[in-house]
């Protein structure tokens, strides 16, 4: 198996499992006025385009899971090329969690701002940045603990 696949498919199963909260209160909630989903950035606008009730609940499940995936995806890249500055030990706990700060960063300065979020999702609420902040260190604990678990069989060779 790729081992880009298997960590983006790791990031992304993060990143569905943290959405499991949000999944049940819009089950709850199903035709009423929906509280802010826990662990999603609830995105209300894209592309400056105002989305109704149930595109904000598909757009944020969908944001957080392909931001899962490109986690994991993108990590084993900075695993190959050496790119762990910091720590120079790849698939460890304190690797991945200066790499969730690292995306932290990437995510609210370069990608909110290109889907019309603003600077770190401040169009979409004031406390936006708490959320990513939060996903993305639960996302680096959760990819960190699924490594432990594939390693003997496959992360060997790394």
């Amino acid at each position: 198996m790729n081992p880009y696949l298997l960590a983006g498919a790791l990031g992304g199963l993060v990143a569905f499992v943290l959405a499991i909260p949000a999944i049940i209160l819009e089950i709850i909630h199903r035709g009423k006025e929906q509280p802010n989903m826990p662990f999603v950035v609830d995105v209300k606008t894209m592309f400056g385009r105002k989305l109704n009730r149930y595109e904000v609940f598909a757009a944020a499940i969908l944001l957080h899971v392909v931001l899962g995936f490109l986690f994991g995806v993108i990590y084993v890249l900075f695993v190959e090329r050496g790119w762990l500055v910091v720590t120079h030990a790849p698939f460890t706990f304190l690797s991945l969690l200066v790499y969730a700060v690292g995306a932290f960063v990437v995510v609210g300065l370069a990608i909110f701002p290109a889907l019309g979020m603003g600077l770190f999702g401040r169009k979409e609420g004031r406390r936006v940045w708490m959320e990513i902040l939060v996903g993305m260190l639960f996302n680096g604990v959760g990819v960190w603990l699924l490594v432990r678990w594939f390693w003997p069989w496959f992360f060997s060779g790394s």
